[in-house]
């Protein structure tokens, strides 16, 4: 008996075009809407032509901070209902600086949680609370998070082109860190702080607001201290020609992914 045809909704978005590398060379039927500077991509993915499968996929690139991020991803939604269509989840990707001495470059560390570091409304509101939502963390789909936990594990063996994986706490700020004793002071509210950067709270913000599941999977390209511009610009030329392998690993193991609500 054939098997039932499977149909997915995927938002994938960037701060960079490097972040999502060689995506579009894998997607048919490829079209481009241009909304200013910000352009969004929407194909059928190839590789999955044979499998009882099918995944649309909407791609764009934001630019980097908070606002650029939210935005996009804004955009991307409504491009998606334009077309009556609902996002199953969106994937953020890109690179991050870590937080913390046990991660090192090429580690992947999958969000759990997001909180904005610059966030302040003090004396209306606690430190980091978003006015509105009354919280500071976001809290990632789990369902999700955990499917695409053991589909990288399964993935990426050790001594894979890619590090260790881990997950947790991600922050985000509309600034680059690369000072240490400004990294000590972040860790110091939030000793369980992986790894930070400059737009996935946004994004996770828009997300929760829409109600529409998100992912984030970040992978380490500097320490976030002095160093941090030279190896950051040297790790993205490389990040180019393997961050589609990231997202490939997922997206191949979209039949054993179960959405549940938070």
């Amino acid at each position: 008996m054939k098997s039932k045809l499977k149909k997915y909704i995927v938002g994938l978005l960037s701060a960079m075009p490097e972040e999502l590398g060689l995506t579009l060379r894998n997607l048919d039927n490829l079209s481009k809407k241009s909304y200013g500077s910000l352009e969004i991509f929407s194909g059928d993915l190839k590789f999955l032509q044979s499998k009882n499968i099918e995944i649309k996929i909407f791609a764009a690139w934001s630019g980097w901070g908070k606002v650029n991020a939210s935005y996009a991803v804004t955009r991307l939604i409504c491009e998606a209902e334009k077309q009556n269509m609902n996002f199953d989840f969106i994937l953020f990707t890109g690179v991050a600086g870590a937080a913390c001495s046990s991660l090192n470059q090429w580690d992947i560390v999958l969000a759990k949680s997001f909180i904005q570091h610059d966030m302040d409304a003090r004396p209306l509101f606690k430190q980091y609370v978003i006015p509105g939502l009354n919280i500071s963390s976001i809290k990632m789909n789990a369902s999700l998070h955990n499917w695409a936990l053991k589909s990288l594990k399964e993935h990426f063996p050790n001594k894979s082109q890619f590090g260790q994986i881990h997950s947790g706490l991600i922050a985000t700020g509309d600034k680059f860190v690369d000072n240490k004793m400004e990294m000590q002071k972040i860790c110091k509210n939030f000793p369980e702080l992986k790894a930070v950067e400059m737009e996935g709270g946004a994004v996770s913000q828009v997300a929760f607001m829409e109600s529409i599941p998100l992912l984030v999977i970040r992978v380490i390209s500097d320490n976030a201290d002095h160093s941090a511009g030279s190896s950051f610009e040297k790790f993205i030329v490389e990040y180019n020609n393997v961050s589609w392998n990231l997202i490939s690993s997922l997206l191949i193991n979209l039949n054993f992914l179960e959405l549940k609500s938070l």
